[in-house]
């Protein structure tokens, strides 16, 4: 094959090596947990989504750790099927919340891990976002120029009434559709974006805390650490700490 198989560490599930399902679509994010929910194995894109650094962070961790509360539940709940019939799951689209809360839907598929005897001793799975169509919502696709519109323009939010008019709805039935859709109204949808782009160059960028904040277009430094503190539920700094993010990071080189 080339490449030697990666190992689950062994006070996880002891001997047992993970290969990637050939045939998982470019781009997907893939994942492996035991019976006791404890992620093994994940792609190196998935922490991000969590809000971690790699996946030594995620090894482990369980659904509710990563996604408490009602999804959670639903993954734990499709999971048991699964160990019921010891078959996959046929693709759903979901929604997942990444670690700003911010919803996006995905194509997601489940199979069962199975020892030598049959038995089912794990869940591996895929995930990777889906289509407007995939998706099969017309109110996704009525709201999706204003969507990008406002991922578009992170310095500056594109104002209510212009959203509106480009969804060919009035602005107090945008607002509440969107609201719907999206569980949040479309001011907070633009500051959790413009949070998860902070998260993002904090970890990949070489600039301070106060360029980004100026790039995102935050009034000034107060602004950005309160933002970024009710949304990550810790400062710009703490953040740049648990991600072993050089002082630079800070302005103070």
């Amino acid at each position: 094959m080339g490449k030697k198989a990666r190992r689950i560490p062994g006070e996880y599930w002891p001997g047992k090596p993970f290969l990637p399902r050939k045939g998982w679509a470019a781009g997907s994010l893939f994942f492996a947990k035991n019976r006791a929910g404890q992620t093994l194995f994940c792609s190196s894109n998935l922490p991000h989504n969590h809000g971690l650094s790699d996946e030594s962070e995620m090894l482990g961790k369980t659904d509710f750790d990563l996604t408490p509360g009602p999804l959670a539940e639903k993954y734990i709940a499709d999971d048991a099927e699964i160990y019921r019939t010891g078959e996959p799951l046929p693709p759903v689209i979901e929604v997942c919340l990444d670690h700003v809360g911010l919803p996006n839907w995905y194509r997601t598929c489940k199979y069962p891990i199975k020892s030598r005897t049959g038995e089912v001793i794990g869940i591996m799975g895929t995930f990777q976002l889906a289509s407007i169509h995939e998706t099969n919502d017309p109110q996704r696709g009525q709201l999706e120029t204003a969507r990008l519109l406002i991922s578009n323009q992170l310095e500056c939010f594109p104002g209510v009434t212009f959203l509106a008019a480009c969804s060919k709805m009035s602005p107090r039935n945008f607002q509440r559709t969107f609201t719907k859709l999206f569980g949040f109204s479309p001011q907070t949808y633009w500051i959790k974006l413009r949070i998860r782009a902070a998260c993002d160059r904090i970890r990949e960028s070489k600039i301070s805390l106060l360029a980004i904040s100026s790039e995102l277009g935050f009034y000034d430094q107060s602004s950005f650490t309160k933002h970024f503190r009710k949304h990550v539920e810790m400062t710009p700094h703490q953040f740049a700490k648990s991600h072993k993010v050089g002082v630079f990071k800070f302005g103070l080189t």
